[in-house]
């Protein structure tokens, strides 16, 4: 996944300004709901920050900010087209690398996912902090799941820098053909509720079968570029090959292509050949 530098905007102008424009509601009834709003910011962000998002309360009315009303702040006034607040949403939907997908790092990001799903935390449905760049993939098998243990939460790339680490690898499940699988590294130093919410994000986005198809194509190009190797069996040649793949990737530790060249680096009848072995026919057994 990619981390990206957390949102620094003034929340409470972002909400003040929504709430002008939309009217329906008074300049006292604002600047209340401001002071009530300062206070659930910064619940939320000390939460995150440690890792305590299951305490963060869900939503409740305070006078005419209702769940109807905050979220049409974000559909009329954050995401409309002559929304006031039009430009943050597209800073934010921009602000990735490459326009990546932080939370599967593949797919091109889309949509804003809010992190907290706004139809139970509405509160947070124009703070920038809540709002994630997403592509439509990720956001469609995130969709209302609830945050309320640790087996049941995503990772937050604004809070939770896993870039520096390797954390998944690549399984060989059989070599001929071959066919192959991607999982969550057992890492007890991350701390059980880390590596909790690591799994929880891994298999409910189903990162397994995108790295995989991934990967797949991968193997298959590989097949084909090192097949003249066979008959000399240059098999130094072939390992060199990988390393040069493996160092290009070397600065994505926490990627499935890590992931992918690090093992085949370390499988012997692989790089002796056993690279011929792949089949594109071969359905793969996780997708």
């Amino acid at each position: 996944m990619y981390f990206i530098p957390c949102p620094n905007d003034n929340d409470l102008k972002i909400f003040e300004d929504c709430a002008l424009a939309k009217g329906k509601v008074t300049p006292l009834e604002i600047t209340q709901m401001k002071k009530s709003l300062a206070s659930k910011f910064n619940d939320f962000n000390n939460k995150m920050s440690n890792g305590d998002v299951i305490n963060i309360p869900r939503s409740t009315p305070f006078g005419s900010f209702n769940q109807d009303y905050m979220e049409k702040l974000y559909t009329e006034q954050f995401v409309g087209a002559q929304g006031v607040c039009r430009d943050t949403y597209e800073r934010i939907l921009a602000s990735p690398l490459f326009l990546k997908c932080p939370m599967c790092a593949e797919s091109t990001v889309t949509e804003l996912d809010h992190h907290l799903p706004k139809n139970s935390y509405y509160e947070f449905s124009i703070y920038t902090k809540n709002l994630v760049p997403i592509c439509s993939r990720c956001n469609k098998k995130k969709r209302h799941t609830m945050p309320d243990q640790a087996h049941k939460q995503f990772i937050h790339p604004y809070y939770d820098d896993f870039s520096k680490c390797t954390w998944i690898e690549m399984v060989i499940l059989n070599m001929n053909p071959i066919e192959i699988s991607f999982q969550c590294i057992e890492d007890d130093k991350m701390g059980k509720v880390r590596l909790a919410k690591l799994k929880s994000h891994f298999s409910r986005l189903k990162l397994n079968e995108l790295y995989t198809s991934h990967a797949l194509v991968k193997l298959h190009d590989m097949k084909n570029s090192l097949h003249e190797m066979i008959k000399p069996k240059d098999w130094d040649g072939v390992a060199s090959e990988i390393r040069i793949h493996l160092k290009g990737v070397a600065h994505r530790p926490d990627s499935w292509e890590f992931a992918l060249y690090t093992k085949l680096l370390k499988e012997r009848w692989y790089i002796e050949g056993g690279f011929d072995n792949f089949d594109p026919k071969v359905k793969p057994r996780n997708i």
